[in-house]
């Protein structure tokens, strides 16, 4: 990010604080689980809570924030320095396959298809492209057939208020910059990807 870090200290410090701030500090949630809080916190505070920790490591999980803009950064390092040197990786690339949640919950088959491609070698048969739309249209109906069923995965969709949560974390003094760069990363990594 122009040789800054994505997520400078004293960023890293206010998101930490912001979330010791709600985490077992009422009476009643002094020994309550995660989860308790999300159930007892209005949404503001619950999201600045469940965004807290997927941005920094949890007691036993969390963190996926920072980790997946992590994963994006080295990944884009290691296709530039493959690229810089041409002679010592003659023959090899590094290709990196990044795909948008949205996409795929649109257009589940085309994503998997899309995915496929990435990961097998198209050797031009019709043969191979169609075991690949066979498997794809397979996922997505395995898929559906999930989200029938009533599945609350993360996948399932937007919530009806998703944009006003992701208007106020923008908002937020202590989320907005860090997510605003992370966006950023992502947009960029997805636009890559798309071609």
């Amino acid at each position: 990010f122009g040789g800054q870090p994505l997520l400078p200290r004293d960023e890293f410090d206010m998101i930490t604080h912001d979330c010791l701030s709600l985490y077992q500090t009422k009476k009643k949630l002094k020994r309550a689980s995660l989860l308790d809080h999300l159930m007892n916190y209005d949404a503001p505070e619950g999201l600045r809570l469940a965004t807290a920790e997927m941005m920094v490591q949890g007691y036993h999980n969390g963190g996926d924030i920072l980790r997946m803009a992590n994963n994006m950064v080295k990944l884009k390092q290691a296709s530039m320095k493959v690229a810089s040197h041409g002679d010592k990786f003659q023959g090899k690339e590094l290709r990196v396959y990044t795909m948008s949640l949205d996409d795929f919950i649109e257009r589940p088959a085309e994503m998997a298809y899309k995915f496929f491609d990435f990961v097998v070698d198209n050797d031009g048969t019709d043969e191979l492209r169609t075991k690949k739309e066979g498997v794809a249209r397979r996922y997505e109906q395995y898929y559906e057939k999930k989200m029938k069923k009533g599945s609350r995965h993360i996948t399932h969709g937007k919530n009806r208020n998703s944009e006003e949560l992701k208007e106020y974390l923008r908002q937020d003094p202590v989320f907005g910059p860090p997510m605003g760069k992370i966006e950023s990363l992502v947009e960029m990594c997805l636009a890559e990807s798309r071609g």
